[in-house]
């Protein structure tokens, strides 16, 4: 073989090496984009621990004013820690606002925003029926029938909502918490794969359709990031999409391609990854590919949720410094959208953390927006964080 030949064949192999590496890459970033289950890191170990205070090592999520949830290896409960009291170099000593019987020094943890596993109220759990079988709910009868529908994000699961429940309660609404499906409590969907919202809305409207049968005719939906992107989509679609009267969104994902974007550039990628996931998801030949049991349309839902007409109030609580999904696709809806779109900004890190960072201005802000769009007079009771000082919101 002449040595122009084994150049060529060398070069060959080569290209071909690459485009498997990147498409390699691509399969992965994809499945990683939809995936439903997260590795919990217990990567932090508790010091000395009280019946009040608790000694953690510094990082930059520990030293984060606020309410934070800390979940500890083999157990259920969550510990709950309050603001920093002190710090040295290496520790930092928060208040602990509830310690559960399985924290102890030495104890491995992690870090959450997930604060209660139940909600905090006296609570019935139900049995929503969906296309695709049985989801379980809790009500918390709020004393009107005028309902909160609470729906948490990819990844996560209902308890993720409960920080909103006691501002829904306050309120007067009547809250149900839903599951969806592939979520690890609703029913499962043939292919396990998170569909971005596309199919989820369904289980929505199938929640709209329980409020309905017991007698309900309004409600709001307070959607936690991938649970936002479910409301809007039901207000677009579903034929029960009036009763939905408002929307609290908190880090709302309206846009997947700025999020996969986010995403690929914190791992540094470069971004252009993250339209290379967006489009082999919304293609019909790859999706089947993928996995997808029926192709997800994001491009298009995308533009749908941005370009078309707004007719219910929205309120977006949102960090400025959410790297997971971007502050900015929030901001250009809301300037868009100003008449109908109301954006309050938390300066916190964390996905879905705002609540977190200032449970009670979390509060107001929600109960200000319920007042303005919905004249209930609702704002000028005492709020319903600050009547409890930084409580577990639950």
């Amino acid at each position: 073989m002449s040595s122009k030949m084994t150049t060529a064949c060398i070069a060959a192999v080569a290209a071909v090496a690459a485009v498997s590496s990147v498409v390699g890459l691509l399969t992965w970033a994809v499945h990683q984009a939809v995936r439903l289950d997260y590795r919990r890191r217990y990567d932090l170990v508790s010091g000395r621990v009280t019946d009040h205070a608790i000694d953690l090592p510094i990082t930059r999520r520990t030293i984060e004013p606020g309410t934070f949830g800390l979940h500890i290896a083999g157990g259920d409960e969550p510990a709950v820690v309050g603001d920093v009291v002190s710090m040295t170099t290496t520790a930092v000593q928060r208040r602990l606002l509830h310690r559960p019987l399985a924290l102890s020094q030495g104890s491995q943890c992690r870090w959450s925003g997930i604060t209660a596993i139940f909600p905090e109220s006296e609570y019935k759990d139900v049995v929503l029926e969906t296309s695709l079988g049985p989801a379980p709910a809790w009500i918390v009868n709020g004393g009107s029938d005028v309902w909160a529908v609470h729906v948490h994000g990819q990844g996560s699961d209902r308890r993720q909502t409960l920080r909103g429940l006691k501002t829904a309660t306050s309120l007067d609404l009547t809250s149900l918490v839903i599951t969806y499906r592939n979520d690890g409590e609703g029913p499962s969907a043939s292919d396990g794969r998170s569909h971005l919202g596309e199919t989820e809305w369904q289980d929505l409207e199938d929640a709209l359709r329980f409020i309905a049968a017991q007698g309900g005719t309004k409600c709001v939906i307070f959607g936690w990031s991938l649970g936002a992107t479910i409301a809007i989509n039901t207000t677009q679609r579903s034929s029960l999409g009036g009763m939905i009267r408002g929307i609290v969104m908190v880090a709302p994902a309206l846009r997947w391609e700025d999020v996969f974007r986010a995403n690929a550039r914190h791992q540094g990628w470069p971004g252009f990854l993250g339209s290379f996931v967006t489009s082999l998801i919304s293609a019909n030949r790859t999706s089947r590919l993928l996995g997808f049991s029926e192709t997800i349309d994001v491009k298009g839902a995308d533009a749908s949720r941005l370009e078309m007409p707004i007719e219910v109030p929205i309120l977006i609580l949102h960090s400025k410094n959410d790297w997971s999904v971007p502050i900015e696709t929030s901001r250009r809806l809301a300037y868009r959208r100003s008449e109908k779109v109301e954006l309050v900004e938390f300066d916190c890190s964390g996905h879905t953390q705002e609540w977190n960072s200032d449970p009670v201005g979390w509060d107001l802000a929600v109960r200000r927006w319920y007042e303005r769009c919905f004249h209930t007079g609702t704002a000028h009771k005492k709020s319903a964080n600050s009547a409890d000082g930084h409580s577990n919101g639950v």
